[in-house]
Parts: structure tokens; sequence; C-alpha cells
């Protein structure tokens, strides 16, 4: 009761999956208070509904216990993916410009090209018509090195313009291949996060998973103590009955003899336990002693907990071989197809059993009357 209070009492996103089981247990008890008053009719509309309320708690208490490492991972990933997307449009807005500078520089050169081409077309015009005409005078010489001289400083222009290009094309083509040589290095980093987030959701999962089974363990253990100790309050009543009977019919067969004093019950039980509590010669008498017993339910406990983490381990090593193969896509299934498999594929939910177990054994122990009005629990259980 301690626990459950304190369950009670934590904040809302500190409670646990062992929190809510622990507040089932203590709704369970009220539910049985409130069966031995005022019968089960009481609670055949309430219970469903509190059975509802306690597993959507137990599924948001699950979700909210991710740990904060994988939501930072996944925020870095995001960060990753918006830096790589912005380095890919600069990359492309760098190509565009490196384009439009080889267009113009390309246009440039196919200008100083044509006027290359006709000013040597006038160059042999000119000599054609000097080697028909009389030797040069002095003006056509001087106006023949001038259009020498012309054609030099147009040919050095066009040399210095297409090495400025060259070696702004040069510092292009370097900084792209920086540019490309840190998107490699990015990819590598995400791929390399990829694997760790994978990783850890697998061991997450794993973690989960073995603490559902020992929590269902746990509840069924109680249970059945519960079961127990409900068995042995009904056999002592069951004894102080037949002690008050046999006191009162000893006096009515021979009233001058002493009464026989009965053995107390912590005589009994003193003498249950020296003899063993059992009859030699029973045949359905226990071939082991309670220390073997919890011997080999440890061992047996053991042996699932290694089973249950080899096949875990199977499924992930055959999960990163599916990766590796191409898989087709598939057609995406029917609403009504997705809802079913989830329905199915959901756990069978601990508060269920802890309810119904807490309940029926009072019924198999003689304190609650197997009568018609336990007809609606059993309806009610099977509803839930």
């Amino acid at each position: 009761m301690e626990e459950s209070g304190s369950a009670l009492e934590k904040n809302v996103a500190d409670l646990t999956v062992m929190d809510v089981y622990d507040i089932a247990a203590v709704v369970g008890q009220e539910f049985e208070r409130i069966i031995d008053q005022y019968g089960c009719e009481a609670l055949s509309r309430l219970m469903p509904k509190v059975v509802r309320v306690l597993e959507i708690l137990e599924v948001m208490v699950s979700r909210s216990s991710i740990g904060p490492e994988t939501e930072e991972l996944r925020l870095e990933l995001d960060k990753l993916r918006l830096e790589r997307i912005d380095r890919l449009e600069k990359e492309k807005k760098h190509r565009k410009e490196l384009e439009l500078v080889e267009d113009v520089w390309r246009g440039e050169a196919q200008d100083l090209l044509t006027q290359i081409a006709q000013l040597q077309e006038e160059n042999k015009t000119l000599l054609t018509n000097m080697s028909i005409k009389d030797p040069m005078s002095e003006e056509d010489l001087q106006r023949h090195e001038g259009m020498t001289e012309r054609e030099r400083q147009v040919m050095k222009k066009l040399k210095e313009v297409v090495d400025k290009q060259r070696d702004e094309i040069r510092a292009k083509d370097r900084e792209l291949t920086l540019k490309n040589e840190d998107i490699e290095a990015l990819q590598q980093q995400q791929s390399r996060l990829m694997k760790i987030n994978h990783d850890l959701r697998h061991k997450i999962s794993m973690v989960e998973a073995q603490g559902k089974a020992l929590i269902e363990q746990k509840v069924e253990l109680e249970a059945s103590a519960q079961a127990r100790v409900q068995e042995v309050s009904a056999l002592q009543q069951e004894v102080a009955r037949l002690r008050e009977r046999l006191q009162g019919e000893l006096p009515a067969q021979n009233p001058e003899e002493p009464l026989p004093q009965l053995p107390s019950p912590a005589e009994e039980a003193l003498c249950e336990e020296e003899s063993g509590g059992l009859d030699p010669k029973d045949p359905n008498r226990p071939r082991f002693t309670l220390q073997e017993l919890r011997d080999v339910l440890h061992e047996r406990n053991e042996l699932k907990a290694k089973v249950f983490l080899l096949q875990e381990e199977l499924a992930y090593y055959k999960s990163d071989e599916a990766e590796d193969e191409i898989v087709t896509p598939s057609p995406s299934p029917s609403p009504e197809l997705r809802t079913r498999s989830r329905s199915s594929a959901q756990p069978e939910s601990g508060i269920k059993r802890l309810i119904f177990t807490a309940i029926m054994p009072m019924v198999a122990a003689g304190l609650i009357p197997d009568d018609p009005t336990l007809q609606p629990i059993r309806c009610l259980m099977s509803l839930v």
C-alpha cells in the first residue's frame, strides 16, 4: 500500500509502468471491497472503463520512456539534412554561375576570333593588292605597319582575357572539389549517426521487452501469492468451524468425560512442519523440496531470458540482411486490414490479468459463493 500511495503521489512525467501496475493493484483491492459490500452488479459498468483508462495510461507511460539521446540524435540528423540541402543549393547556384561565365567567355572568344579572321582577310587582300601595284610608298608602308600593330594589340588582349578566364575556371573547379569533399564527409557522418540510432532503438526495444516480461511475471507471482493467502484463510476458517462443531458434539455424547484439548494452529503447523505435512503413502505428494522447486523455476527463467535474447539477435541480423537486398514496393493494405493486424498484434495487458486473478480466486476459495450473481463479472472479463 505504501508503494501504491507513492505511485499516486508521483508527478505525471515521472510515472513508470511499475507505478501503473501498482495503481491497478490498488484499484483491484477497492473493487474487492465494493463487491464484498454491494455485490458484482455495482461494478458491471464501471470496471471496463477503469480497465481501459489504466491500459491507456500504461501505453502513454511506455511511449514517454524513450531516452533523450534518441531525440538529440534525431535533431542532429535533421540539422545535417538541412545543411546538406543548403550545400546542394549553393552548388547548383555555383554551377549556374560557372555556366554563365563560360558562355560569356565563349562569346568574347568568338568575337575576337571573328575579328582576327577579318583582319587576316584584310591582310591577304592588302598583300595581293601590293603585289599587283608598284612598290609601296612610304605612306603605304606606314599604313601596313599600323595594321600589324593593331593586330598585335588585339591578339595580346585576347590572350590576356583567355588567361584570366582560365584562372577563374581553375579556382571555381578547386572550390567545387572542396564542396564535394565536405558533402561526402557529411554523408558519411549521417550514415554513421543513422547506424548508431538504429542500434540504440534495437537496444531500447530489447530492454522494453525484458521489462514487460518481468512485469508480467511479477503480476502473475503476486496474483498466485494472493490466491494462496486466500486459500489459507479459507482453510483456517474451515478448521475453526470443524473445531467448533467437534466441541459441540463431544459434550453431547459424553458429558462426564473431560473435553480433549484440541491442538492450537501453531501446534498443528509445528507438527506439519516436523512431519513434513505429507502422507508417505499419498501418490499425489510432491517429490521435490521447496528449495529444489525454486532452483528449477529460477533456472527456467534464466533459460527463457537467454532464448529471448537469442531470438532478438536473430531478428536483428535478419532485418540487416533484408535491408541489403532490393525489396520491391508492395501495395499498401486496406485500412481494415491495418486495424485488424494492429489489434491482433497488440499484447494483452497485465491489468486484466491482475484484476481477474484478484477476484476469481476468492470464488475458488469459497469466500464468495459461486451463484448466478457472478455471471456478470465473467461476462465483464470476457468483454474486457
